[in-house]
């Protein structure tokens, strides 16, 4: 009897590298407000969020490509 073969489609897809990276940079940004520096002043009154924001949009890009699949 002969097996068939199956090939699996790889895709290497870059949003879970761009959502990884936001990630990374909320928490840099987060621990860094601890320390009294502010990576995000140019966001003004709204940098107060933003590693609440980042931390979701990065988040909701790595899971992004699994649901895709």
């Amino acid at each position: 009897m002969r097996k068939a073969k199956t090939l699996e489609k790889q895709e290497n897809s870059i949003l879970p590298i761009i959502g990884g990276l936001l990630v990374a940079f909320a928490v840099i940004d987060f621990i860094a407000s601890f320390a009294g520096v502010n990576l995000t002043a140019f966001l003004g009154p709204a940098s107060r969020f933003s590693p609440i924001v980042l931390g979701l949009i990065g988040g909701a890009m790595m899971n992004a490509d699994e649901e895709r699949a």
